[in-house]
């Protein structure tokens, strides 16, 4: 999973940057939230991903975080920066929207 999150070891050439039209139309979730920091040699990429899964056939919703005038991994280097703070809290929300759909779509199948 960190090589998916974090793929700085292959940078912006990794096949994952850039996934084939038909992977991107079975993505297996609703919704995808993709941060980018402005000054990331990874930005492109994300903003990318981001264009080719709104206009290849996925039927999720998906959100693009632009975090201006940070460089890679900002958020590691100072996790208690405004930018970083920010991050956190918009990844938390994230994560508790889905947990409430996920509760209900278990419990209406039990």
């Amino acid at each position: 999973m960190w090589l998916y999150m974090c793929a700085n070891n292959d940078g912006p050439q990794d096949p994952r940057m850039k996934p084939p039209a038909e992977d991107l139309a079975r993505l297996g979730c609703e919704r995808v939230l993709i941060f980018v920091a402005e000054r990331d040699y990874l930005c492109p990429a994300g903003k990318n991903y981001y264009e080719e899964l709104k206009k290849r056939g996925w039927k999720g919703r998906v959100e693009l975080v632009e975090h201006l005038d940070e460089k890679h991994v900002f958020y590691l280097r100072n996790p208690t920066c405004t930018n970083a703070l920010e991050l956190t809290n918009k990844f938390i929300s994230f994560i508790k929207q889905n947990n409430g759909s996920l509760r209900s779509s278990i419990e209406s199948k039990y």
